[in-house]
């Protein structure tokens, strides 16, 4: 289209848009980029003939371009043609010249160069000079290059003719073509515009390429999306040649980031040769780019905020950062502070004078706690070391390169260092990046660089050779004191590292900039001051030194969540939404959500009807209780709001107590202790009450241990302050999850304890429908809220299956989303709060897209609706995503049986079959952590709440869905994949002798689980199997009524065997009663540690009679026969060999002595083993304390057995009064003999059974007496006389307390001389 010709103005209001596109690009000859701006903004011919300078300045067009246009406008509504400002031959210039107007140049130069432009109207042509006649570096501005060729132009215009001139023009034309052909290596016109400059080196190195790759650049030129650049669409590079692109890059992204971004995209099209020739060939020039250019490719503050927020505004980003610095200057420390507002793991710190005055670790320590370590202390078992070094906890300090302030340690020369500790340091590095260490993409490596680093002769830079070696170059950033030091450095790895930290760097910002930029970010999670309540109704401070100490400890100030927002932003309105919506739909209470409803009373916090008696239940253990800690449980059902119960009535009463939830369980009892004494001592005299919440205590639990020692460790508190007793007191609100906690509540003290069901009063319900009604006014679509409109509908089953239904719907377990979304429900439902982490789901669905966690919330559409992503604290913190409710979970499981035939041991195996859970990484071992508890961790019987169910709830279903093959099959896939833990292969033995009755098969997987760990439990499950298999043969035997001496010999061997396997496990739990060295995945699921320390003696105890009653089952012993009965008493009791027993002379009878004989030693032992596991039994519950359901279990045991022994040894005082007089022959020892069994048979043959006789009758304790002051008299020669007198003493000390005026109380004088 031309509009040399005279055109009307209806004609031109009769242009398309694209007509107004095509005149702009071949009669105004603008850029492309400004044309393509009015096919944008949907210009036509109607619309342009309206436009004014300013109106095409709006469009975003510059100065340059928008003065033409408008020119050109102007002439054409004008109706004629436009004559050009400038001179013919300007048309004849390469684009490069003719279109410098649309370079980053600003308004003020644009004018001024065309000005410049239309003096040369009046001025003879000038020539043009290419670039080699002037050095790379010059900068010269297009004006100087036309001022300066004026003078040879006008000469040659005087002497040349014409036809030379013409000549001249030729040659032009010819250099600006060779220049096009992208062939041709002579050195274009030089243009001066630094961006120019850049262009045209890009250009030169494009020529290089091949059409096809230069094609495979512009494709991934046009994917380039970084930083706050946007990416280039691939329409806008179509039909663009290698000048073309070389412009668009440098108009598009500035001079340096575009040099940056062509050495980017040639590694990535394979062109790497070429890449590292233009990062060559640029060192220099960029060097020599004046600074406000430089400034001008990328503002510094944003992009630290960039390079710490992953493009957000919070340092949430990551989980923990890693920092490696130098040497520091005093002057430098006052702007460091911002390392206090990091999370950090550990630095590495090469300044050995670090910790002296004035240094960077001494500053840090004054406000935030750093541990001091060596890099040797990182080496061992992963967990070992994190737990020894507090690693997650506190930050840890290592001193890489020595330490002035102690001697022997002081900083080594390059030489010593990198023989004696760079091998450490780089072990140090390696542990670092281990994947147990630190979640993939989780954490930050920061060098800081405080002073230069001149050669690669340095332990910084070994450093950080070392990490690249272990994790990627991304992970790591750079922050650089002076610009100096940073060009130094990147030097250094250019040459030694193959890659460019530009863009990984900061090297502009002063400190002071770096350290208030990162102290403006967030999260800003605590008030400026948080308050404490201390006593006289004041409050003290709680710093974050002291808060650092708390390890195991979340503390609640009494302050929480105010002054800690703009609360009148929008960003605070977002929040709040945010915060609520999460809660609402099934994340975990935060003190947020009680702090929003507070502000708002119209709209409160819904209360669970027991939310008051809580709080009194609280206040009045405070008050009156007389204990230094005091246990309350709260039982609940899963998911009905117990947890938000417990903390709501913590919140409401964060000023009357110093408040805090236990978050750490696994550390020692006693640290925990300690560090609750001293949250009640800080910054106070007088301490102050506590008040300490366990959530989601296990219901096998009890904290009594936690109890006994913060009872240890405030007693002296309680001592020093008697006035203040209600001051000193530790309450500890024990939340259970139970499946039946209505029960659980009945059978203990119910003063102490509460329970809440998932059951809601008709108040509750009342609430709940104005809640939703609240919730439809600031949220879209509440009833998606699916949690809480469970809760709503008073948990109706019926909803969550309506659900599941509709959402499974079109489920296809042969997706990867599918297969994920059935792991997420069976681990809610037999796993309790465990969750998968979204690193590791969007490695299961083979996702490349990182910390977008919407992502996987978007690819597991359709069942994202009942999923919720998580902040996880534990294994250095991680994102974890889970299914909303435990009854959502288990409806789907429901449904996918129902609908789909999808069992749960299908998942089970499907899971046990994926090599991606079960390599190494942190959150993978915290899945298989979850995956052995589904299979092994056990409830307590609904019935009694005190025994538990012989199996997991899980392999229950399973066993009752498809019997003993599936479950054997999953026990043994998932020993094959637990190959270190003892525990699945002992779950497995116990089904197969419990359920199964195949001991022999049972006894195999014990054996194995023995041969992983040789503990007490190991052994125990051996013995177990033993004591049921012989119990097993007696109710067979008993059942067929058959006598066999075989039977007889295998059943002997038998209880040799248990008998051994209890006796050494009863060792192992002797020597090891503090074993916290194991972890939690090798504690048995039988007998818990704590309460394993008399079980052994027990079940000997138990092996022991089931002998005794197979021996009284042979015919010369038969109970029911009492000649019979005494052979046997006699026989164990050593009085006769088996030999003199009269027996009839059959066969049988001649079997079963051989049989005996052959065991003779063993049995014959038995009696006097019994006797001595009843002493030291007695003695332990006369003197221990039964706190748990196992020694109460014991006691009972112990009890019955005990019954049988006096019923098989001990016949009674009628009996042996009768055959005295019968036979009068029997001498003073038989009266010595009767004597003593008559006090074994009343358990008062001991000191602690005498002192359990305050128990007894007056008239037994009185029989008891008289036989003590029988024995005091005639059995002097004893060896035990002493004990026989101190035993007189004690029974006289009972009978007085039963009965003052019994004849056999002896006065206290009597009693003295007989000490």
């Amino acid at each position: 289209m031309s509009t040399r010709f005279k055109m009307s103005q209806s004609e031109i209001e009769a242009w398309s848009q694209e007509d107004v596109h095509r005149w702009l690009i071949t009669e105004v000859k603008v850029s492309q980029s400004c044309a393509d701006k009015f096919i944008k903004e949907e210009v036509s011919g109607e619309c342009l003939v309206l436009f004014k300078k300013t109106d095409i300045v709006d469009l975003g067009i510059k100065h340059g371009p928008a003065v033409k246009i408008s020119c050109y406008v102007e002439s054409l509504t004008k109706g004629s043609g436009h004559k050009s400002e400038y001179p013919a031959y300007v048309n004849t210039w390469t684009k490069e010249q003719q279109d410098f107007l649309d370079l980053d140049i600003k308004s003020g130069p644009a004018v001024k160069i065309l000005e410049e432009l239309k003096k040369l109207n009046d001025r003879p042509e000038p020539s043009l000079e290419p670039t080699t006649s002037q050095r790379e570096g010059d900068d010269v501005s297009l004006p100087q290059t036309l001022g300066n060729a004026q003078p040879d132009s006008k000469k040659k215009t005087e002497s040349e003719p014409p036809s030379e001139k013409t000549s001249t023009q030729n040659e032009m034309e010819t250099t600006k073509r060779e220049a096009l052909g992208a062939t041709h290596k002579t050195a274009p016109v030089k243009l001066q515009p630094e961006s120019s400059q850049s262009a045209v080196i890009i250009k030169n190195f494009l020529d290089n390429l091949r059409k096809d790759d230069f094609k495979n650049f512009q494709f991934h030129l046009s994917e380039y999306k970084k930083e706050e650049n946007n990416s280039i669409p691939l329409g806008a590079l179509e039909n663009k040649d290698r000048v073309d692109i070389a412009q668009l890059l440098t108009s598009h992204f500035g001079t340096q980031k575009a040099l940056h971004v062509t050495i980017h995209l040639l590694k990535e099209i394979g062109q790497r040769e070429l890449a590292r020739k233009l990062e060559r060939n640029t060192g220099q020039p960029e060097q020599c780019l004046s600074r406000n250019y430089k400034k001008t490719e990328a503002n510094q503050g944003e992009k630290l905020k960039m390079l710490l927020t992953c493009g957000g505004n919070s340092l949430d980003s990551y989980a923990r950062f890693v920092i490696v610095v130098n040497k520091s200057r005093q002057e430098q420390i006052q702007y460091l502070n911002f390392l206090s507002k990091l999370k950090l793991f550990c630095v590495l710190d090469f300044d050995p004078n670090s910790l002296t005055s004035g240094g960077l670790c001494n500053s840090y320590r004054e406000s935030r706690v750093a541990n001091l370590h060596l890099p040797v202390q990182f080496q061992g078992q992963i967990e070992a070391v994190k737990k020894d070094l507090n690693l997650n906890l506190q930050t840890s300090w290592v001193f890489c390169n020595g330490r002035n302030d102690l001697e022997g340690d002081k900083e080594l020369e390059y030489r010593e260092w990198y023989r004696k500790s760079c091998k450490t340091v780089e072990q140090l590095v390696s542990f670092i990046c281990n994947p147990d260490v630190f979640l993939h993409g989780r954490w930050l490596i920061i060098f800081l660089l405080l002073s230069p680093v001149c050669t690669e002769k340095d332990p910084v830079f070994d450093t950080y050779k070392s990490f690249i070696k272990h994790t990627e170059e991304k992970n790591i950033i750079c922050i650089c004191e002076s610009q100096s030091t940073y060009l130094k450095w990147r030097e250094l790895i250019q040459e030694k590292c193959d890659f460019d930290i530009e863009h990984l760097s900061i090297n502009e910002l002063t400190l002071s900039e770096i350290n208030g930029t990162i102290m403006g970010l967030g999260p800003v999670t605590q008030s400026c001051t948080r308050l404490l309540p201390s006593s006289g109704s004041s409050a003290v401070v709680l710093k974050q030194k002291d808060e650092d100490l708390l390890t195991a400890l979340k503390v609640l100030a009494s302050n929480e969540c105010e002054n800690v927002y703009d609360e009148s932003s929008s960003d605070f309105q977002e929040f709040r939404i945010k915060v609520e919506e999460d809660f609402y739909r099934g994340a975990k209470v935060s003190w947020w959500n009680f702090y929003f409803c507070d502000k708002d009373t119209e709209k409160p916090f819904i209360k669970r009807e027991k939310h008051e008696t809580v709080k009194k239940m609280i206040r009045s253990q405070k008050t009156h209780s007389s204990n230094a800690c005091v246990l309350l449980n709260l039982f609940h059902d899963p998911g009905c709001g117990g947890t938000t119960l417990a903390m709501h009535a913590m919140w409401e009463l964060r000023k009357e107590f110093r408040c805090a939830v236990l978050k750490d369980d696994m550390l020692p009892k006693t640290e925990v202790a300690n560090q609750i004494r001293h949250l009640m001592k800080l910054e106070s005299e007088k301490p102050s009450p506590v008040l300490l919440l366990i959530d989601e205590s296990k219901e096998t639990e009890s904290p009594s241990d936690l109890v006994n020692c913060i009872r240890q460790a405030v007693e002296d508190l309680l001592d020093r302050n008697l006035d203040e007793g209600q001051h000193c007191k530790v309450i500890i609100l024990n939340c259970v999850r139970s499946h039946n906690p209505k029960e659980q509540y009945r059978q203990h003290n119910q003063t102490q304890n509460q329970y809440i069901t998932a059951k809601l009063t008709p108040q509750e319900q009342r609430d709940f429908e104005k809640k939703l009604k609240d919730l439809q006014e600031t949220h879209e679509k509440p009833e998606n809220f699916y949690s809480f409109m469970f809760m709503k509908n008073n948990f109706d089953k019926s909803y969550t299956e309506n659900l599941a239904r509709n959402t499974l719907e079109h489920f296809d377990f042969s997706t990867k989303v599918a297969q994920l979304f059935s792991f997420l429900a069976l681990l809610k439902t037999y796993a309790g709060e465990s969750e998968i982490a979204l690193s590791l789901c969007e490695d299961f669905l083979q996702m490349k897209i990182r910390w977008e966690q919407d992502c996987v919330l978007d690819r597991m559409s359709p069942y994202s609706n009942f999923l919720i992503i998580d902040s996880v604290n534990d294994w250095g913190g991680y994102k974890g995503i889970r299914i909303l409710h435990y009854a959502i979970a288990s409806a789907c499981l429901d449904e996918l049986e129902r609908s789909h035939n999808l069992k749960v041991s299908d998942i089970v195996k499907e899971i046990l079959h994926c090599d991606l859970f079960f390599s190494a990484g942190v959150v993978k071992h915290k899945f298989m952590l979850s995956i052995q508890q589904m299979l092994i961790k056990r409830r307590k019987r609904k019935k009694d709440g005190e025994e538990r169910e012989p199996f997991s709830p899980l392999i229950e279903k399973i066993h009752s869905q498809e019997g003993r093959q599936t479950v054997q099959e999953i026990f043994e896939s998932a020993s094959s994949r637990f190959e270190m833990s003892a525990s699945i292969p002992q779950a497995l033995a116990r089904y197969l002798y419990i359920n199964v009755r195949d001991f022999t098969e049972a006894l195999k997987w014990a054996e194995k689980a023995k041969n992983i760990k040789n503990n007490p439990y190991t052994f125990d499950t051996i013995g177990q199997i033993h004591k049921n298999n012989l119990r097993f043969n007696i109710e067979r035997e008993k059942q067929e009524n058959t006598h066999n001496p075989e039977d007889l010999h295998k059943n002997i061997e038998i209880a040799i065997n248990g008998w051994r396997a209890f006796q050494r496990a009863q060792e192992l739990s002797d020597f090891e009663n503090e074993r916290e060295e194991e972890t939690a995945d090798d504690e048995s699921e039988d007998y818990p540690r704590k309460w394993y320390n008399v079980y052994g003696h027990v079940s000997m105890l138990e092996i022991s009679f089931l002998i005794f009653e197979i021996l009284s089952r042979l015919p010369f012993f038969e109970k029911h026969d009492r000649s019979k009965k005494d052979y046997l008493r006699s026989f164990l009791n050593k009085s006769i060999p088996i030999n003199s027993v009269y027996r009839e002379n059959t066969d049988i009878n001649n079997r079963y002595v051989e049989i005996i004989k052959e065991h003779e030693l063993f049995l014959i032992k038995l009696k006097s083993e019994v006797k001595e596991k009843f002493d030291f039994l007695d003695s332990y519950f006369a003197y221990i304390k039964q706190n748990s359901e196992y020694d109460k279990t014991n006691h009972r045991t112990v009890s019955e057995l005990f019954k049988k022994y006096v019923d098989l040894f001990c016949a009674t005082l009628d009996e042996r009064r009768k055959e005295q007089k019968v036979k009068t022959n029997l001498n003073q020892k038989l009266d010595i003999e009767e004597r003593k069994r008559f006090l074994e048979m009343c358990q008062a043959d001991t000191f602690s059974g005498v002192l359990q006789c305050l128990d007894k009758s007056a008239e037994e304790t009185e029989e008891i007496t008289q036989c003590y002051a029988f024995l005091l008299q005639n059995a002097v020669h004893e060896r035990n006389h002493s004990k026989i007198k101190i035993n007189y003493i004690m029974s006289n000390i009972n009978l007085y307390h039963l009965n003052a005026n019994s004849k056999h109380v002896k006065k206290y004088s009597e009693l003295c001389t007989l000490l």
